[in-house]
């Protein structure tokens, strides 16, 4: 996760999908939640479930 954050911090977009709880918490990066193929959630610094 440095190492993509690192990437992300020079400008490149990293899109990880996960279930990692702690490491979304962790990252305070943008949240984008996905059910079913629609997107039910978009916060710019969110956390697991719009938790910070």
């Amino acid at each position: 996760m440095n190492l993509l954050n690192e990437i992300n911090m020079r400008g490149t977009t990293v899109i990880v999908a996960t279930h990692a709880k702690d490491m979304v918490d962790k990252m305070k990066k943008r949240v984008i939640q996905i059910e079913k193929g629609i997107i039910i959630r978009d916060d710019k610094k969110g956390g697991y479930n719009g938790e910070v």
